[in-house]
């Protein structure tokens, strides 16, 4: 304070505590009871919605489903939309019905990646494990087994039969013998080169590329040792393989080949003739001529595929030889033998 002056006290100031209580208003709890009441109304709202959702997506997600009828079904699935796919998946019983299937695929970014083909389902099988069977392209492939010692239109003819392709599609691929030109330059057609075995393909594989992989297996044969062994035996490729089809002809025991080759190297070397009647029947096939036996007539046939007529090899292969047949051309007994006959 200044002198001479009486000192100013600040009056003492008081705390909320201080003041009675009788001196607040009463608060009204009226208002904010409802409020509460509607809040808990609101959530519940929210979360049972929540709540039957989620138990739904457990049921269509993680339990197994199987709505189709015996062990198995073939789905065939061609290039359509997301949700043209999943109608189809559930029509046919795969995947049980409900809005789930496209968030999910949205929500895991599947949706694009669905491959199209064949499907074998033979269980059981969760949503989750369907869609990763498609976007795995886990697709089923057809088994087509080749025999050995098949022309070229009965092969054809066993992969039409199961659908693949048409007998105008692999003539147009028969000819085209730039897939062998450096093997066989002599080549009018691959008859010899399709390669007898089992082919598993995916539906809608091409003639092309049945006949690619047919041709690629049989080059996949001739190494260096091969091909060494063959000009040994004074044969170009395609001679051994002409060689190859007569021995794949006449029998169906494959411990025979390698005798039977022996017989024909004896004759070969002889300078006699062949006298091999699958040539004949092959002649006669080319002419339709053939009715399921050989004639006498048959034998007069002008044609260098008869080996009665003409000596040595006939001028290509008559038939597909699979890879003992090629490999007994290759090495064959040691004998003296010039003929063989059928026991039946």
């Amino acid at each position: 304070g200044l002198p001479g002056l009486p000192e100013r006290r600040r009056a003492p100031s008081l705390s909320r505590r201080d003041i009675p209580r009788k001196n607040f208003p009463k608060a009204r709890t009226r208002g904010s009871s409802w409020i509460k009441t509607t809040l808990i109304f609101l959530g519940i709202l929210l979360w049972v919605p929540m709540v039957m959702g989620l138990v739904l997506y457990y049921l269509w997600a993680e339990v197994p489903y199987r709505g189709y009828d015996g062990p198995s079904i073939i789905v065939e699935l061609p290039h359509q939309s997301v949700q043209e796919i999943l109608v189809l998946l559930q029509e046919r019983g795969v995947l049980r019905k409900g809005p789930f299937g496209r968030v999910y695929l949205a929500l895991t970014r599947r949706a694009t990646k669905l491959q199209a083909g064949d499907y074998l389902l033979e269980e059981p099988m969760t949503a989750p494990q369907v869609f990763k069977k498609l976007v795995k392209g886990d697709i089923l492939y057809h088994r087509v087994t080749v025999p050995e010692g098949l022309r070229s239109g009965q092969i054809f003819n066993a992969f039409i039969k199961e659908g693949f392709g048409s007998e105008v599609e692999f003539q147009q691929e028969f000819l085209k013998v730039s897939r062998i030109a450096d093997l066989d330059p002599e080549a009018a057609d691959l008859e010899g080169y399709l390669f007898p075995d089992t082919y598993a393909l995916a539906k809608g594989t091409p003639a092309s590329r049945i006949v690619d992989q047919m041709v690629e297996n049989h080059r996949l044969l001739w190494g260096e040792d091969w091909l060494r062994e063959a000009r040994a035996q004074g044969f170009n490729v395609r001679q051994a393989v002409t060689l190859a089809s007569l021995i794949e002809k006449e029998t169906g025991q494959g411990s025979e080949r390698p005798l039977i080759s022996s017989v024909f190297h004896n004759r070969l070397r002889e300078g006699m003739k062949l006298q091999c009647d699958p040539t004949i029947i092959y002649a006669l096939v080319m002419r339709d001529r053939y009715r399921g036996v050989i004639t006498r007539s048959d034998l007069r046939l002008d044609s260098r595929y008869n080996t009665y007529a003409y000596p040595g090899l006939p001028p290509g292969p008559i038939a597909n030889p699979g890879r003992e047949a090629i490999q007994a051309a290759l090495f064959p007994e040691r004998t003296e033998y010039l003929f063989f006959v059928s026991m039946n």
